[in-house]
């Protein structure tokens, strides 16, 4: 419940404005009873960040990140996380939010997204490298689109981001990849 209330409060208001007593508050208990469970802001940011990485890894069944995939499961795979994303727009929010605050080298969670940047273009790169002529500069396009299009559908909530998404495809060569 603590993490959930810390991702609903910092995804509403950005972790600078998020405080310990506004999430004890939240959560229906004193500030020193949270102390019980985490002892600091950055602690459980860096939890709530943690937390939906491995929900996502859980719920999209990607197993072993970075294992070779072939062309077809490798755009399912695609497809399932902008579906997924587009389901939850609230940790959406909450990424594009931190990420942004996070740019600053002083941010707690600097360290934390300029991992999860590289781990994930690895990742990629790394699924479709047996197949795909240009792995790294694909991996960088993916995200870069999927960054941007999020972008727009938090704006523009009437936005379809799967729609988005799929409509992007010629930019990533999806038809044409051998």
């Amino acid at each position: 419940m603590i993490i959930e209330q810390a991702t609903t409060l910092i995804s509403e208001r950005g972790f600078s404005a998020f405080t310990l007593l506004g999430l004890a508050e939240a959560c229906g208990m004193t500030r020193r009873g949270l102390d019980h469970y985490f002892t600091s802001r950055e602690e459980i940011l860096i939890a709530v960040l943690r937390h939906r990485d491995e929900v996502d890894v859980a719920v999209l069944g990607l197993g072993e990140m970075g294992a070779a995939l072939d062309r077809e499961s490798a755009w399912r795979a695609l497809d399932e996380t902008v579906r997924r994303n587009a389901s939850q727009r609230e940790i959406v929010r909450l990424y594009t939010v931190l990420g942004a605050e996070s740019l600053n080298p002083d941010h707690p969670a600097h360290g934390y997204f300029l991992e999860r940047a590289l781990t994930a273009r690895r990742a990629i790169a790394a699924a479709i490298g047996s197949w795909h002529p240009r792995p790294e500069e694909f991996a960088i396009e993916v995200i870069a689109i999927l960054d941007g299009l999020q972008i727009s559908w938090l704006r523009e909530p009437h936005l379809d981001l799967f729609e988005l998404w799929r409509d992007a495809g010629p930019l990533l060569d999806r038809d044409s990849t051998p």
